[in-house]
């Protein structure tokens, strides 16, 4: 109960700063709509800066392309295409193998090879898109050779229903990219929390608290939950804003709020654990800014490690002690276990050392 009623008299100091709470909000709107218009204007792969050397010696490899709406360079000569990439009129490559059409109607997932002038190109919304295809496509290919379903038709009909013959989500590519930048947003937006903290120690106000009956891990958690309170309503709003706005569908909207939650719970902890390795707030702003996008990107290539055969397994497999990863994975599969014990975990671990000696630092000079 004092947890409690501290986190009450938090929550009411920190309303009290009407600018940071249209930013909690109003910054996460601005990426999702500048991702979604974007995206639907073509600006990240409908046009000519990306191309795609095909061998497919079937039907599939052009037919996907078709699908997701591409109208860049397709090209069936390597050395073309390897021109092109050379002189720099397109920023990236992607060779598709003469057994893709072939893996995909045995039930195999086909190997992407991706070719790039520099990493870190504007690449990820079309990787992960195309990703969804082929995993579409065997879905198909599987429940047709199983006998499970006759046709392709009738597959599609089941999904109009709502009638759920596997475990996937069902979830769209807007809704995917709407909740991918939230979670972004969720972890670059933490520094509040950090400054929040190193004001209240530079004023001393810490230092009081910690004289009172009060013990480290409740001035801890108190400023834990009234931060988490903030965070999970702002973007509970965001995400009901947008999806009225951009008409995303979401096919299981507890498990998004779950994941929003554990998100925001991960954001706080991180920057607790930065500011008990240093006081700087130019340090927890940049500390924050990096592994947000560090780890933006190595969840991508641990989730789509196909399109990047070249990555060392390491890198892979450091991408799955991302957040992100486990968070994603979750809403794409529709599950819960055992990604948000993964999450639970992680978040327990840095607010630990975060809380660890806290007397000490409250009241270190």
């Amino acid at each position: 109960m004092k947890i409690l009623r501290l986190s009450y008299v938090n929550l009411k100091r920190m309303s009290k700063n009407k600018t940071n709470l249209l930013l909690m909000a109003i910054l996460p709107m601005l990426v999702i709509f500048s991702t979604h218009f974007a995206n639907n204007n073509g600006a990240y792969y409908m046009n000519a800066d990306i191309g795609f050397y095909i061998e497919d010696n079937g039907k599939y490899g052009e037919r996907m392309l078709k699908d997701m709406g591409y109208n860049g360079e397709i090209l069936y000569d390597y050395d073309e295409a390897m021109k092109l990439l050379e002189e720099n009129k397109i920023i990236a490559l992607y060779r598709i193998p003469k057994d893709f059409t072939e893996k995909i109607e045995n039930g195999e997932k086909p190997i992407i090879e991706s070719y790039k002038r520099e990493e870190g190109n504007n690449t990820l919304p079309l990787e992960l898109e195309l990703n969804d295809k082929i995993n579409n496509k065997i879905r198909e290919e599987i429940l047709l050779s199983s006998n499970i379903i006759k046709d392709k038709d009738e597959l599609y009909k089941f999904k109009g229903e709502t009638l759920i013959i596997d475990e996937y989500s069902g979830i769209d590519g807007d809704a995917y990219m709407a909740i991918l930048m939230m979670v972004y947003m969720i972890i670059l937006s933490s520094t509040g929390i950090g400054e929040e903290m190193v004001k209240l120690k530079k004023q001393n106000i810490l230092s009081r608290t910690m004289t009172t009956a009060n013990k480290g891990y409740e001035i801890m958690g108190s400023m834990f939950l009234s931060t988490l309170f903030l965070s999970a309503g702002s973007n509970m709003l965001v995400l009901f804003i947008t999806k009225l706005i951009i008409g995303y569908s979401i096919s299981n909207v507890p498990l998004v709020i779950i994941n929003i939650i554990m998100a925001s719970m991960f954001s706080i902890t991180l920057t607790i654990f930065l500011i008990r390795l240093s006081e700087d707030a130019g340090f927890i702003s940049i500390g924050t800014a990096i592994y947000s996008v560090a780890s933006f990107f190595l969840s991508g290539i641990a989730s789509s490690p196909d399109f990047y055969p070249n990555v060392p397994r390491a890198i892979i497999n450091l991408g799955k002690f991302m957040p992100q990863y486990w968070i994603m994975n979750s809403i794409e599969n529709t599950k819960l276990f055992p990604n948000i014990l993964v999450l639970a975990l992680m978040i327990l671990a840095l607010f630990t050392a975060g809380s660890y000696k806290f007397r000490d630092f409250a009241n270190k000079a």
